[in-house]
């Protein structure tokens, strides 16, 4: 146990050494009819939805839960992962992800028109793994419904190669259940040391830093 710690901690050195030498970028957007920063509570917890990964060294199962189980940590009862459900949906995250991107480039929060359906299917399949992890026990309230879920999808992007990283692209926001809309949008460049742990330590961290982006926490 103490082995795999010192081992995750001086694989997270590494990766921040290496990364500080690598430019990345972030970009956010805000719906101006939100106030923020966006407050987590575990009154009325945000939804984690199953990330899917592309572009990212190791196994894309293991790093998802560790990504999401490192976000559960931060903000405690405040979030929900579904992370464990991945096998539900699939790879809507990029489904969703992709109409996020394109419907917000275009000054357009609201998801209506061509992305109806998109945000019609998000709507189901949350209603699946909501039913899931009332039936698992991981939502005590059987009345209990989610009113913002937190959709983001990491896959590889382009750029010139640099021996030793990976780079990818996270990108995704929050999504207001009920009127159908996105909350706040992120793009985020990542520099990925190419080394199992180093991702392990990495990416949680990452994923904590684009969520206080997106709620603005400053």
């Amino acid at each position: 146990m103490t082995k795999n710690i010192v081992r995750l901690a001086l694989a997270s050195l590494f990766t921040i050494s290496l990364t500080a030498c690598v430019s990345t970028s972030t970009e956010v957007k805000q719906n101006t009819a939100y106030e923020f920063p966006i407050i987590l509570s575990a009154q009325q917890p945000v939804l984690i939805f199953p990330v899917s990964l592309h572009g990212v060294p190791g196994n894309d199962r293991e790093v998802g839960l560790a990504i999401t189980a490192g976000v559960t940590g931060k903000h405690g009862a405040s979030v929900v992962s579904s992370q464990q459900l991945y096998d539900v949906v699939g790879n809507l995250s990029w489904t969703v992800g992709e109409n996020m991107r394109r419907h917000v480039n275009q000054g357009n929060y609201a998801l209506t028109g061509s992305a109806k359906r998109i945000a019609d299917d998000l709507t189901g399949a949350i209603q699946k793994l909501t039913k899931t992890l009332k039936s698992t026990g991981v939502i005590k309230d059987k009345g209990f419904n989610f009113n913002r879920v937190i959709v983001l999808h990491v896959d590889s992007s382009g750029g010139i190669p640099v021996p030793g990283v990976n780079r990818v692209t996270a990108f995704g926001g929050i999504i207001d259940l009920e009127n159908q809309a996105v909350v706040s949008y992120i793009e985020k460049d990542l520099v990925l040391a190419d080394g199992y742990d180093a991702v392990l330590a990495q990416m949680p961290m990452e994923m904590n830093g684009i969520i206080e982006d997106l709620i603005n926490k400053g």
